[in-house]
């Protein structure tokens, strides 16, 4: 199988995490969001397409809705454009309840935002693993990395084509977790009384990477109305 590597304009948010040492996957989910709804926000909430798209949904999800919450009511200090993006999004879930029967089938249509995520997911899966069988500097920084969250260790497991794609992921994931899991024990350990004298080290904050690993990397903490800082 004849492995190409992923154009450089396609892999960006991929390299930002592996720099950040982080999922690399979860980057990407970040990155997407953000992108999604601030567009929607400033711009295709004015679409009337992909207003029809969240009248379906009946509305975003929790951790959408409350991305859009925060762009309006604490940034901009506002709350007139969600309450317009609101009635807009009410105008249609008021005709398509009355369209509803009691037999009918409720059905609501996916979260946008989540479906936006799952598609660049699903597409940036597969170019990770072209570009760490393509290219072994970025193959040596996903081997020294603090692995793949496990959602996203199992996006990329299942879209992996090759037994040396798998290979890959789990030598990593295995010696993360390994590594984790020792920081995690001399955690425990420095907390005995017999041992609180001696210095915290790496292993302090290990509690914390255990969480990241587990459910995934949390977004960086700035204001959504701002640009992120950094690459």
């Amino acid at each position: 199988m004849v492995r190409q590597a992923p154009p450089s304009v396609v892999t960006s948010w991929l390299r930002q995490g592996l720099r950040n040492r982080m999922c690399p996957l979860c980057r990407v989910a970040h990155k997407a969001d953000r992108e999604y709804i601030w567009h929607f926000y400033d711009e295709a909430s004015n679409d009337m397409g992909v207003v029809d798209e969240v009248r379906r949904a009946y509305g975003f999800c929790a951790e959408h809705m409350e991305m859009l919450r925060r762009i309006d009511v604490e940034d901009m200090k506002t709350t007139l454009s969600i309450s317009v993006l609101l009635a807009d999004t009410f105008a249609g879930i008021v005709e398509q309840l009355q369209s509803l029967g009691p037999g009918s089938r409720f059905a609501p249509a996916r979260c946008p935002a989540c479906a936006n995520r799952e598609d660049h997911l699903r597409r940036n899966a597969d170019y990770l693993l072209d570009l760490l069988a393509t290219s072994p500097g970025y193959r040596e920084e996903f081997e020294a990395s603090p692995g793949l969250c496990f959602p996203h260790f199992e996006l990329a497991w299942e879209q992996a084509r090759t037994r040396s794609d798998r290979e890959l992921l789990l030598a990593v994931q295995r010696d993360a977790s390994r590594s984790l899991l020792g920081e995690l024990r001399e955690h425990v350990r420095k907390h005995d009384d017999k041992y609180r004298h001696e210095p915290k080290g790496p292993e302090r904050d290990s509690w914390q990477r255990a969480i990241f690993l587990t459910t995934g990397w949390p977004p960086p903490k700035q204001s959504a109305a701002e640009p992120e800082e950094g690459p």
